[in-house]
């Protein structure tokens, strides 16, 4: 048990209680470590006591207080707590919570480390596999190391459905990001319309959540490398296997003994290596060990980019 004396917790004596003694407890299943931004629950147990104040504090600052009232009877209590999307509260913190008993103020704290967010963006939409259910909703990356506001997803979308918008949670509607006044600008409000496009095909959609804009690329995928009929000079076309909702490429071409890369639009700017079951871009080039007929599928699904090759 920790008390907080102008503004530093100081360690106190073990106390024995008894059992119609007034108790309060943070549950050490509570979660250690958690990112600003979520929702934080706690848990209590608590004896013969009507209700307690609960506080987050990091340092001398009082971040969070609370009231907590418990139920006549109810002794396990779970209550949940919005953190804030704050960079201030990142670092180590202490839960505590204190209660009148015995004549005097009993506090109590267990230890807490917030640490950054990790963005997340998602996509919905019924020009796109995920319907216009945010449960649903397809998950978008992060595609710039130096920001957290610019994400990007590979989608099949098609001009019937009424388009799509952005979500930045996968839950309900709150805050969706829809088309602004113009192409290419997105306004965050309940008013904004939707995104469409004007031909059905297979797209790289971004978006920057804080320059409020979005980009839609039309893409193609094809193969190349020493191991191809064209080199490294001119891709050997893949076809798209599928609808909304479907990821994958297809191709059955005659390979020989070399290298190979993944590439869209037939352009250095995208393409895919690494290994057949962990595909990144610009990645190291695929061996190919044994001429012969193959079966190249390449498999574009939402943070898992995957390519089988079966020789006939």
């Amino acid at each position: 048990m920790a008390v907080l004396i102008g503004g530093f917790f100081t360690g106190c004596k073990k106390v024995e209680h008894g059992i119609d003694d007034a108790i309060v407890s943070i549950n050490e299943t509570t979660a250690a470590t958690i990112q600003v931004g979520k929702a934080l629950k706690v848990g209590f147990i608590a004896n013969n006591i009507s209700s307690f104040e609960f506080s987050i504090v990091k340092g001398s600052e009082v971040l969070l207080s609370e009231t907590v009232a418990i139920e006549k009877g109810a002794h396990i209590v779970s209550k949940s707590f919005d953190i804030p999307l704050d960079e201030s509260w990142v670092g180590e913190a202490s839960l505590m919570v204190r209660y009148a008993a015995a004549g005097g103020t009993i506090e109590k704290t267990k230890p807490i480390v917030f640490s950054e967010s990790n963005p997340v963006m998602y996509v919905v939409g019924g020009a796109i596999g995920a319907g216009w259910e945010p449960t649903l909703s397809v998950p978008m990356a992060l595609y710039d190391e130096e920001s957290k506001t610019k994400f990007e997803t590979y989608e099949y979308v098609t001009v019937a459905g009424d388009g799509f918008k952005f979500l930045p949670t996968n839950v309900n509607w709150d805050n969706a990001y829809g088309k602004g006044a113009t192409d290419g600008t997105l306004l965050q409000d309940e008013k904004a319309g939707n995104i469409t496009v004007l031909k059905d095909g297979f797209y790289r959609l971004r978006m920057d959540a804080e320059a409020l804009t979005y980009e839609l690329l039309p893409l193609t995928w094809g193969i190349v490398g020493s191991a191809t009929a064209g080199g490294w000079d001119k891709d050997t076309e893949m076809s798209f296997a599928g609808a909304k909702g479907t990821y994958t490429w297809k191709l059955t071409t005659d390979l020989v003994v070399g290298e190979l890369k993944f590439r869209a639009n037939n352009d250095w700017g995208m393409n895919l290596g690494g290994t057949s079951s962990a595909l990144v871009l610009d990645g190291d080039n695929l061996k190919i060990y044994a001429a012969g007929t193959y079966d190249i599928e390449l498999h574009l699904k939402p943070g898992a980019f995957t390519a089988t090759l079966t020789k006939k």
